[in-house]
């Protein structure tokens, strides 16, 4: 909530903070529409919630009005499967089943990563008193 605070004073009257969050507990891997396997983000759902939690705690506060929420499908692409693996295995709280960690060291070909992801706009709000 610290954080929330902070940017709702630095923002101006009527300002726009864009929150973006994957939210997806197994996005799914792919070569060319051949699907490789999926990784395993279910521990970062729980920092999702975390945020969630101190999101509406702000705009019960009176801080922000979330004006807008949708998902969207996005898609990471990576030349390979060495790279694939390479940047999805620092993903803060993402595992790469062993299953999926074989195919993608011997893929040479793109391979996608198809997440979902929440777009929401949170409008700086007057703090209520």
């Amino acid at each position: 909530m610290h954080a929330l605070r902070n940017i709702h004073t630095t923002l101006a009257p009527g300002g726009v903070l864009v929150d973006t969050q994957p939210v997806s507990p197994h996005p799914r891997v792919a070569t060319d529409g051949n699907e490789l396997g999926a990784l395993d983000m279910r521990e970062w759902l729980d920092t999702i919630r975390a945020v969630d939690r101190r999101i509406l705690e702000a705009v019960d506060a009176g801080l922000f009005e979330i004006q807008h929420e949708e998902r969207l499908a996005v898609m990471d692409v990576f030349d390979d499967g060495s790279e694939c693996l390479e940047t999805a295995s620092n993903w803060r709280e993402t595992q790469v089943p062993q299953t999926l960690c074989s195919r993608l060291e011997t893929t040479h070909e793109r391979v996608t990563v198809e997440q979902d992801v929440r777009l929401r706009l949170l409008r700086c709000a007057a703090i209520r008193r």
